[in-house]
């Protein structure tokens, strides 16, 4: 699970900015959170804000760390790294971002980050400590890198030889110790922090091209049915998805999917082009394939404007799946940026699920959450204080 994200100098985010995942001392809506060995560990993440104050930024630079760390053994080290520093500055442009995630694995919490710019990693660090609010354990280093030089703990000298491999072979600026050193044993524990970054799924652009929703829909597997089963309560008239693979002169197949429907006149089944369904019917078969795998086998999903397009009772219960501990029985993790304020309310979720992005006159967003709001009632009205302006990360403020 993920416990924090925490990152500076990315887009519009110049400081330090932390998405924290456990839940602050809050009674409220305990029973949706995720208990682990004395901790609450929250399954949504909210994300709130006017047009253009960085919330896409804020799932973006998440999707930028696993993606680096799922793809550094393919990186050309005679290129560039890709790096998006903060726009507004000249200074920043030159300064290296970062980037740290805190993850839970079975009982241990690892620490993980790197520091870069665009001529490769100039940091890089991997810590584990006991994750018990009863434990007083210290952290302990499993490897800490200053651009060539590693170090490694010494309960893990294993890693040191396979580092050494890569080390031998020249440049090493632009590769990362964690993927590397993991893609290259069959288990351990940089093996399970690596297989779990290797989980995430980011919807930040809706397409049909994702292969988990092919799969889902072209083979019609396990998940197939309760895709279907969930599709009738957005839609009755659609009764599910044919999936048709056409070849062309080249000899490629391609993947043709078609809405189930009936006619009226004599109840055949009816084909009808995908491109023939509504946006919002298109939208929930792009990204409900991909829920309801997150929800199978855990891991963390984000969805940018998950609102959009969709019935507010759709909304709410595409979140409210990840909060029935019933149904999401694998610590499943979803964040998602919204405009409704719909589920803005203490009856949906908790203050410390609601995160808010604000953009000052500088370019400058900053992310915070409805929780740090020390004097706000559990009771009180959370849209209404919004839409007042009273929490700020809105279009334009009332005079």
């Amino acid at each position: 699970m993920l416990l924090q994200f925490k990152f500076k100098n990315h887009k519009s985010f110049y400081e330090e900015t932390i998405l924290d995942f456990i839940a602050t001392q809050e009674k409220r809506h305990l029973e949706t959170t995720i208990e682990v060995n004395g901790y609450n560990i929250l399954p949504v993440i909210a994300v709130h804000g006017a047009n253009a104050s960085g919330k896409s930024n804020l799932l973006e630079a998440l999707q930028y760390m696993f993606k680096m760390i799922k793809d550094s053994n393919r990186i050309d080290v005679n290129e560039e790294l890709l790096v998006y520093p903060f726009i507004f500055s000249e200074k920043s442009k030159k300064k290296n971002s970062e980037y740290e995630i805190s993850i839970c694995l079975g009982e241990y919490e690892y620490r993980y980050g790197f520091s870069l710019n665009k001529n490769g990693f100039d940091e890089e660090w991997l810590y584990k400590k006991k994750f018990s609010k009863t434990s007083q354990a210290s952290q302990k280093v499993i490897f800490e890198r200053n651009r060539q030089t590693v170090s490694f703990g010494s309960q893990y000298s294993q890693y040191e030889k396979i580092w050494e491999v890569f080390g031998s072979t020249g440049n090493t600026d632009k590769l990362l110790v964690l993927t590397n050193v993991a893609i290259k044993e069959k288990s351990g524990v940089l093996r399970e922090i690596y297989d779990y970054v290797c989980k995430y799924y980011f919807k930040i652009e809706y397409a049909l091209n994702d292969s988990t929703v092919i799969k889902i829909l072209g083979e019609k597997n396990a998940l197939y049915k309760e895709f279907c089963d969930i599709l009738k309560e957005f839609d009755p008239c659609l009764l599910g998805i044919e999936a048709e693979y056409t070849g062309n002169i080249s000899g490629e197949k391609k993947l043709v999917l078609y809405g189930v429907h009936q006619n009226i006149d004599n109840g055949e089944k009816i084909l009808i082009p995908l491109h023939l369904e509504s946006a919002g019917t298109f939208k929930i078969i792009s990204i409900l394939p991909m829920i309801l795998k997150n929800l199978e086998v855990g891991g963390l999903l984000c969805i940018d404007e998950l609102d959009i397009k969709f019935h507010p009772l759709l909304f709410k219960k595409i979140v409210s799946m990840y909060t029935d501990r019933n149904i999401n029985k694998n610590n499943a993790q979803l964040v998602f940026t919204s405009h409704s304020t719909f589920l803005f309310n203490s009856d949906n979720l908790r203050r410390d699920e609601i995160y808010l992005v604000d953009k000052d006159n500088l370019g400058k967003s900053q992310l915070y959450s409805l929780s740090e709001f020390r004097n706000l009632r559990i009771d009180a009205d959370y849209e209404k204080k919004y839409f007042a302006g009273q929490f700020g990360a809105i279009p334009y403020k009332n005079e």
